[in-house]
């Protein structure tokens, strides 16, 4: 397989790495990261200053926000114009007279040290001495200490408008009574800087980085510094150090689990938080950072009120107003820190301390509670009970911590009764590191002999996880099928001998739709899940059916029940709290019928939303999110939005390819390249697709293929059409309507009479706008109406499908022009020229009276039409330029035009 960054520019990249590193490490880098994201700030503040109504500026903002980092930048624009005195405060309380001043107080004559008022005379003169006429600004840092007496002067520098002020410090009530009583009569204006959001965080590390960040860097970098940018500075050091955080042709990737250096930047942050709290809030944090998120209740039973209490006023821990009052530390990273600097003996302390007041019940503790102790208990190296160790590896398996849950399994000895479900809950936390051999191989180890021992419901659980871990290895569907006969039998014995056999066969019912869904055997099982989703005697079961049928829905022309079915799952999944086994079918199905239905600005806010709510899905699937992102782009005709995000997610994929996505993403690539007429690297990418392996499922399989044959359709492959009308009649066949239409759509820029038929005959069973342009486009096609088809065009334009709009313009206006339908031509054409100001390429042109150019002819006249010279043309479609300079010939002949500007108006809609 041919990777994004492999060899000795992988190497490069990664020494490049090294050397950001090394510049990361400075102060002022720090300074500068800050900066990045904040030059509204810095305007706003710079325009205070020197606005005659106010006396300066206040900065306020928590700890590490980059209160002083702000400062220093805006310090530095001021530095050619204005005369700056940096002043610092203390932490206590001050005691020094003129401390703040020490350094003006030194350069101070006996005489004009005799009195308070003499002291304020000799510094106003000296600061007016120094700034040499020009504009003073007091940079006044490090509140709420300041003694009054340093106090006193600078009051009397802004009174007398000597100089202006710029303060810094946490929240008002730090601010000496002075400059709180100005900032009250807004003679101080207040600025206040809160941590960066999300999408402040991405911003900040492309720049910083110098390149594109993955789904998965965004997600842990901003949940572990909270937005803070010391924080996250210190956490991208450290990334890079660990050789975890990785360029790959330019796109920053994480590959592998960060382990934190007690020894770094990080560790000397939080030394100095925790040096400042007395004893008492110390130990807090550190059975905190143990407990890590528990309930208000439990908080204070392990705590004490006392101490929990020191930590709220502190700012330590926030406790959640709804979810049972959960409490956690405020910033995970002094969580992470703290934890990794104490030794086992401490953890092993606290964890008898907590003990002794606080009920560790299996049956009470909720899977984050499971998570948190597991873990507690594993590090510091005491035993952990098997049973709470297999409840604790599904919790950690639920929250997506595969790590946690296989050193839980690790628990569990071979040859105790639960060893079959460590096996199986290892199975599953190894698929969610797309490790999929080691997935079937957790599972294959337990011998026939013990297999034979399970009761039917644990064999029904053990064989629906065998089927779910062999569909995404080479050759799995012929073991699955093997193991679904051998269920069969061994369940008809059981029945036989009067065993309970309900859970059992409802999880061969499920593994056996899974793998037909899987392979995309859609229309003899639509009757089975939908029979199953309505089965009232157990939600899970029925709700995972109901998952299943989404994707079914959505392949045979239901694509408006696919969404509504979805969105009753989701609602029913929040009020009962509950994990579904087939939940990744569900997202993959509502992406696909959002997308299929023409819906791709509601597949955009809905993968945006799970980007931000599944934060730790995305360390494992960034590369599927972003994928489905760059699918949904790709289809509604956007290549250059799309390119981004799917080299992003190519990446990440090529690290981690979870569901055997690499060939659906360089397919898409191809297309999207196509999209926007880089024919060079449309066509490097099909080479990658149809290099990746097997193993995929259908849905996969037929999208990269779709997406293939439709960038080689965009490329002037006369073939490609054909083959999707062959693709199409094969879909059909198997009911799989909705992908039918899609590729008779795709095909019919060059179609006959027949395709168009079969266009609208597979269209009509389908559900959704998309279906409905299709069909106007087909009876249009058949019947002349350049009306009908100019709805279309209408309806495809509150779509934003840009693409689409443009075809049924385009075919609007050919068909007006045969009928002679001036008015119904006029509006097509103004539509055509509002999208040749969106669309960088059309994906077709009319048709020219009475000359037939070639779809390679057409595409380099229009190239060329753009102004794009010869060698360039060759370049961006892959070609030489001798071929560029026959076709040329060729269309100047045809066309009878001798120039460009010619051409131009030749070829223009």
């Amino acid at each position: 397989m041919i990777g994004l960054g492999d060899g000795p520019a992988l190497a490069a990249e990664q020494g490049a790495g090294q050397a950001l590193l090394r510049r990361a490490m400075g102060a002022q880098d720090r300074r500068t990261w800050s900066s990045l994201m904040r030059q509204s700030s810095v305007d706003a503040i710079l325009a205070q200053l020197q606005d005659n109504n106010f006396l300066g500026a206040a900065i306020l903002g928590p700890r590490g926000v980059g209160k002083t980092s702000l400062a220093r930048c805006i310090e530095s624009k001021l530095a050619a114009t204005s005369h700056v005195v940096r002043l610092y405060g203390t932490e206590g309380e001050p005691a020094v007279p003129y401390g703040a001043l020490a350094v003006q107080m030194a350069r101070l004559s006996a005489r004009q040290s005799e009195s308070p008022a003499a002291i304020i005379e000799g510094l106003s003169e000296l600061v007016r001495q120094d700034a040499k006429g020009r504009p003073v600004v007091i940079v006044l840092d490090e509140l709420p200490g300041i003694d009054t007496s340093s106090m006193g002067v600078i009051m009397h520098l802004l009174l007398t408008g000597t100089a202006k002020l710029m303060v810094m410090a946490r929240q008002p009530g730090d601010l000496p009574e002075d400059l709180a009583w100005m900032m009250k009569d807004r003679l101080l204006r207040e600025n206040r800087i809160e941590p960066f959001s999300r999408e402040e965080v991405r911003v900040l590390l492309s720049k910083a980085l110098g390149g594109t960040v993955g789904e998965s860097v965004v997600t842990a970098l901003f949940h572990s510094s909270s937005g803070n940018p010391l924080v996250l500075h210190a956490l991208v050091t450290e990334y890079l150090g660990g050789n975890v955080l990785k360029s790959r042709a330019g796109i920053w990737i994480l590959d592998g689990t960060a382990t934190l250096n007690t020894d770094s930047i990080l560790s000397e942050l939080v030394t100095a938080r925790m040096a400042r709290e007395n004893a008492v809030v110390n130990t807090g944090v550190e059975k905190m950072s143990l407990l890590r998120r528990v309930p208000l209740s439990a908080a204070l039973s392990g705590l004490g009120a006392e101490t929990l209490s020191q930590l709220e006023e502190r700012g330590l821990v926030q406790i959640s107003p709804r979810d049972r009052q959960m409490v956690s530390l405020t910033e995970p990273y002094v969580g992470e820190m703290v934890r990794a600097r104490m030794g086992a003996s401490r953890k092993a302390a606290l964890l008898r301390e907590i003990s002794a007041v606080l009920s560790f019940d299996l049956n009470k503790m909720n899977p984050q509670e499971r998570v948190a102790y597991a873990g507690w208990v594993i590090d510091a190296g005491m035993d952990l009970e098997p049973e709470l160790a297999l409840a604790a590896a599904q919790a950690a398996i639920n929250l997506f911590e595969p790590v946690l849950a296989l050193a839980c399994c690790a628990r569990i000895p071979a040859g105790h009764p639960l060893a079959v479900q460590a096996a199986q809950k290892r199975s599953r936390a190894h698929f969610i590191t797309a490790n999929h051999s080691k997935s079937v191989a957790a599972l294959e180890v337990i011998d026939v002999t013990v297999l034979d021992g399970l009761s039917p419901a644990a064999y029904g659980s053990w064989l629906a996880d065998s089927v779910s871990s062999l569909l995404w290895v080479p050759g799995g569907y012929y073991r699955i099928a093997q193991l679904l006969a051998e269920a069969q039998l061994r369940l008809k014995r059981a029945e036989a001998a009067r065993l309970d056999t309900t859970a059992a066969r409802r999880a061969l019912n499920l593994a056996r739709f899974e793998y037909m869904v899987h392979k995309g055997e859609f229309q003899q099982l639509g009757e089975d899940l939908e029979i199953g989703s309505k089965d009232g005697r157990d939600r899970e079961y029925r709700l995972n059916c109901a998952s299943l049928l989404i994707m079914v829905f959505a392949a045979t022309g239901r694509e408006s029940e696919a969404v509504e079915l979805g969105k009753s799952i989701e609602v029913e999944v929040e009020k009962f709290d509950l994990v579904l086994r087939m939940s990744p079918w569900r997202q993959h199905g509502m992406v696909l019928a959002l997308m299929w239905s023409g819906q791709w600005r509601a597949c955009e806010t809905m993968l945006q939303r799970n980007i931000e709510t599944y934060s730790r899905l995305s360390q494992y699937r960034g590369g599927d999110l972003e994928l489905g992102l760059g699918m949904a782009y790709t289809f509604a005709g956007r290549g250059s939005q799309a390119r981004e995000l799917l080299l992003t997610a190519a990446a990440q994929l090529e690290v981690r390819d979870s569901c055997n996505s690499l060939g659906l993403v360089y397919s898409a690539l191809a297309l999207a390249s196509a999209q926007i007429h880089d024919d060079a690297t449309a066509a490097k990418y099909l080479r990658m697709a149809q290099g990746t392996g097997t193993g995929a499922m259908w849905v996969h399989r037929s999208t990269a293929e779709l997406f293939q044959l439709m960038a080689r359709r965009w490329m002037g492959d006369k073939a490609a059409s054909e083959q999707l009308v062959s693709s199409a009649i094969y879909d059909s066949r198997f009911g799989r309507f909705t992908t039918a239409s899609i590729s008779l759509f795709a095909a019919t820029l060059a179609a006959t009479d027949e395709h168009y038929r079969l266009l609208e005959e597979s269209s009509l069973k389908r559900q959704g706008g998309l279906a409905s342009i299709n069909v106007a486009v087909a009876r249009a096609q058949r019947t002349g109406n350049a009306a009908l088809v100019l709805e279309a065009a209408a309806q495809a334009q509150l779509l934003e499908l840009d693409e689409v709009e443009c075809r049924c313009a385009v075919l609007a206006l050919d068909l007006a022009h045969a009928a002679g339908d001036s008015k119904t031509a006029r509006e097509a054409r103004t539509r055509l020229d509002r999208l040749q100001r969106v669309l960088p390429v059309f994906p077709v042109l009319p048709s020219v009276p009475s000359v037939k150019l070639t779809a390679r002819e057409l595409q380099i006249a229009r190239l060329a039409a753009q102004g794009l010279g010869n060698r360039a043309i060759a370049s961006r479609i892959g070609v030489s330029v001798r071929t560029v300079e026959g076709h040329l010939y060729q269309v100047f002949a045809k066309l009878d035009v001798s120039s460009r500007d010619e051409l131009k108006l030749a070829v223009e809609p």
